[in-house]
């Protein structure tokens, strides 16, 4: 983008900014006056030619659904734009609606916004949101994710440099696959190196660190994949590790909250995890959900970034979608996890008990975490 878009991106920010203030984020059809139309037309499209197309018709066996936004070049139609309004949390039920729309058509390219996060997607990468993500941008880190922006403008759509940022992806990922399946040659190699260095005495210790590099080294490669942006409350799992990798993380207090089974999704949708009686008087570092039958174990971990304070109205629950406040009771809190930081864990921690299983939240330590045989180790 030249210098002159840049700046009107830059204020741009400030529009987003205004119109979060108002009493319209709820409604679909002002986030898309406002705000989503603005941009697109600050990306290049002209909305007063043939080349935007509103409300167009994608027939899904007898059924005729409409995609909020068409972009046309040269006759073809080349992106689809879903857009929901500005309040609303970009679900992966979203995503994969979007895709589906673009593979009935044949549109390799196309998106979801809500006004503050744009998803892209390539449609021809897979079928999940997952695999057809290659990029993620925050409208209010403008202008620094402009790059990632330029993505959707009509001038890369048309030039054909969105293909080569599909292929970056494509690569990195392919990359990732071929460390996984190389693990334990790399360890190896690892090992060899460090005894080199340190002598045969701590060979033991070598051949530790050498499977906690080669995991810690895929972790970092997942994290620093080129889908930017910052993440949205419709969070990603950024890795699967085994427990002894968490050693390279600082010690801390670890709250242990229950769950059953389809209250996953709930972690993954928020980043978040509600709603639990605590007291404030604790002040944990980490998070672990334990799941319950026919999981029985406790599978997930991340990093707290806050802990609200007992919330006593509805009024108070922030980035929670209204159909998920059903469980919430006054007094209760949320705690929120730091961006990408939540990981799936390769060997959970099982309950090895004919007893129930965690009923309420237990307090622990990291390092119990990475030393537990059983769920009462904890």
């Amino acid at each position: 983008m030249s210098r002159n878009a840049k700046e009107k991106m830059s204020k741009f920010v400030q529009i987003i900014d205004d119109f979060s203030k108002t009493s319209l984020v709820s409604s679909e059809a002002n986030t898309k006056k406002k705000v989503i139309e603005p941009l697109l037309e600050r990306l290049g499209w002209n909305f007063s030619s043939d080349e935007v197309h509103l409300e167009f018709p994608v027939k899904i066996g007898t059924r005729t659904n409409h995609v909020d936004y068409a972009l046309i070049l040269e006759g073809k139609t080349t992106a689809f734009i879903e857009a929901k309004a500005f309040d609303t949390i970009l679900s992966e039920d979203n995503s994969n609606q979007i895709i589906s729309y673009g593979k009935v058509d044949d549109v390799r390219w196309v998106a979801l916004t809500n006004g503050k996060i744009i998803k892209v997607f390539d449609t021809s990468a897979g079928k999940t949101e997952k695999e057809c993500l290659i990029g993620e941008i925050n409208l209010l880190k403008l202008p620094q994710s402009i790059e990632e922006l330029n993505l959707i403008h009509r001038d890369s759509i048309f030039s054909g440099e969105i293909e080569s940022a599909a292929r970056r992806l494509s690569e990195t990922r392919r990359a990732i696959q071929n460390l996984k399946k190389k693990r334990n040659q790399l360890a190896e190699e690892f090992e060899k190196s460090l005894l080199n260095i340190t002598g045969e005495v701590v060979k033991q210790r070598v051949q530790n660190i050498s499977t906690q590099l080669i995991d810690h080294a895929i972790h970092l490669f997942e994290t620093q994949i080129e889908v930017k942006g910052e993440a949205t409350p419709q969070t990603r799992i950024t890795s699967s590790i085994t427990r002894d990798v968490l050693s390279s993380l600082p010690p801390g207090e670890v709250i242990v909250c229950p769950s059953k089974p389809d209250g996953v999704e709930f972690l993954k949708k928020y980043n978040a995890w509600g709603y639990i009686n605590m007291s404030g008087k604790r002040h944990p570092k980490y998070f672990a959900l334990y799941v319950g039958s026919p999981e029985s174990s406790v599978k997930f971990l991340g990093e707290i970034e806050s802990i609200t304070k007992p919330l006593q109205s509805l009024e108070e629950v922030k980035l929670i979608e209204r159909k998920d406040w059903e469980t919430f009771e006054t007094g209760k809190r949320v705690i929120h996890l730091k961006t990408d930081s939540l990981i799936e864990l390769k060997n959970p921690i099982p309950l090895k008990s004919k007893r129930r299983g965690l009923r309420g939240i237990k307090y622990s330590s990291l390092e119990k975490m990475i030393k537990a045989e059983k769920l009462s180790d904890l």
